[in-house]
């Protein structure tokens, strides 16, 4: 009835206000503490560099776009910081997801849906863990859910408002494309939709015609990057590598346990089906299927073109936020029924399981990922001047070669089996020096352990540490093998 408007409006500002507090606090709360990621480490090297390097390096040695390296050059330029002082600006933009997701599920479904879509995005561990990294993941997913938002207001309002709202979304859909590609996908569904409203949609069509001859430059640069591109170590399909991915976006920090069950690894892959299919049915009349489909279009774009482009759980952030705005849509409609009991137990269970793991990721080191500085500490401790380090792993000399321990030591790098020869060559002719081996994601760079293999056969075990993680990908461990024994003499007769 009429007078309930009012204090649903009130119930849903509440609940963007909610909202902005959990999911600022839980960005913001001793963001600059941690370590580099490699990501980030990646992303400052590749951005200090003359922007017509930076570019070079990007088509070569990068599979993303140039405009956030290109937006951090000249911030790094501008405004020189610490590094890890830019993060601020990544969980800012993931500040403005939850705004957006409110937004646009307000325009949709109205104000109890958008107050759920709104606090499942605050509190999903995935956005959270990756909006507290100074990467292009939380700027990608806060732009492509404001697009959505500004989309849904271009096709109610009118006028001079009208104008500016689309003159905003034509700014998004240019920069999208050129900062993450999978903001290409999201254009795409975005264009379909607008198509079957073309007259009230017709500034939309327009925008994304913009960003089309915005990025004309670009193509000969991503054709040099496609062969590369989306490489997986086994062909995408539909498996437990789908599963694992879906759980790492939708079910961070959740224990292990809990998926240990016979059929467990397929739960969140399943519930996030039902979700979208429900979400889709009940707002079969507006823009949410079109946006649920870029899940979809991801898993059979890897499965048919064999390029990963779901199978890393950062590569599915993009679709959370649509997934919150089913979340709310299902409950509020529940809500609306007899079974508005179902959905005040639904909504307090989901508000439990993400207060759970939410807390897991931003306060255990189990959850979250490397400690580089814990690893700087052990070395510190017990090295010596003539220590050697090996890293399994090229990049992570990006983020520890200015670490105290790690300074004035020779360090060897290998990312390739074509690195093998030379750096196994190179510990031949040192057997006076001891040697540290980090090993950190080896199943992509060393799955048989080749390097570490021979160090244990001539060398004893010194120092063995490892910090185990929820996630394999983040695991880190490092011995000290000590100098390799001198060989007895043969006595010449």
């Amino acid at each position: 009835m009429p007078h309930h408007k009012p204090v649903g409006e009130d119930v849903s500002r509440l609940g963007l206000l909610l909202a902005i507090v959990i999911g600022a606090a839980l960005r913001f709360w001793n963001l600059t503490l941690a370590s580099q990621h490699t990501d980030e480490a990646f992303t400052f090297a590749l951005s200090a560099l003359p922007v017509p390097a930076l570019l070079h390096n990007v088509i070569v040695h990068d599979f993303h776009p140039p405009l956030f390296y290109l937006f951090t050059h000249y911030l790094m330029a501008w405004f020189p910081k610490p590094q890890w002082d830019y993060r601020y600006i990544t969980s800012l933009f993931g500040c403005l997801t939850i705004v957006a997701t409110w937004g646009a599920a307000r325009r949709m479904f109205g104000p109890l849906a958008a107050a759920i879509a709104a606090l499942c995005v605050a509190l999903t561990p995935a956005l959270v863990q990756h909006d507290r990294m100074y990467r292009m993941y939380a700027v990608t997913v806060a732009l492509c859910t404001l697009s959505w938002w500004l989309l849904l207001e271009i096709e109610r309002k009118t006028g001079r408002r009208r104008i500016v709202i689309a003159t905003m979304y034509a700014i998004v859909a240019v920069a999208l494309p050129l900062i993450d590609y999978f903001g290409i996908l999201m254009l795409a569904a975005q264009a379909l939709y607008a198509l079957t409203r073309r007259r009230e949609l017709s500034p939309v069509l327009l925008g994304i015609g913009l960003a089309a001859i915005a990025f004309v430059p670009w193509i000969g640069a991503l054709r040099e990057q496609l062969p590369l591109a989306g490489v997986t170590l086994s062909r995408p399909a539909l498996d437990i590598g789908l599963a694992n991915s879906v759980a790492g976006a939708f079910a961070a920090g959740t224990p292990s346990q809990w998926f240990g069950w016979p059929g467990g690894a397929l739960a969140a892959l399943l519930a996030v089906t039902v979700l979208a299919v429900a979400g889709a049915w009940l707002g079969r009349r507006s823009a949410l299927p079109f946006w649920l489909s870029v899940l979809a279009i991801q898993i059979a774009g890897s499965v048919l073109i064999g390029k990963n482009l779901a199978y890393f759980p950062r590569y599915l952030l993009v679709d959370i936020p649509p997934i919150c705005i089913a979340v709310g849509l299902v409950l509020a409609t529940l809500a609306a029924s007899r079974f508005r009991f179902v959905a005040a137990a639904l909504g307090a269970a989901l508000l439990a399981f993400f207060g759970f793991t939410v807390s897991n990721v931003v306060f255990e080191p189990y959850y979250q990922f490397p400690d580089w500085y814990a690893v700087n500490a052990l070395i510190l401790a017990h090295e010596e001047p003539a220590d050697a380090i090996v890293l399994d792993a090229g990049y992570e000399s990006l983020v520890v070669r200015n670490y105290t321990a790690f300074r004035g030591h020779t360090t060897l790098t290998f990312m390739n089996p074509g690195d093998f020869g030379s750096i196994l060559s190179w510990i031949a002719r040192h057997p006076s020096r001891r040697i540290w081996y980090i090993e950190h994601q080896n199943f992509y760079w060393d799955a048989q352990r080749r390097i570490a293999s021979s160090l244990a056969m001539t060398r004893r075990a010194l120092v063995s540490k490892q910090w185990q993680h929820r996630l394999a990908v983040d695991g880190v461990s490092v011995t000290l093998f000590d100098k390799a024994p001198d060989l007895p003499m043969t006595r010449v007769r």
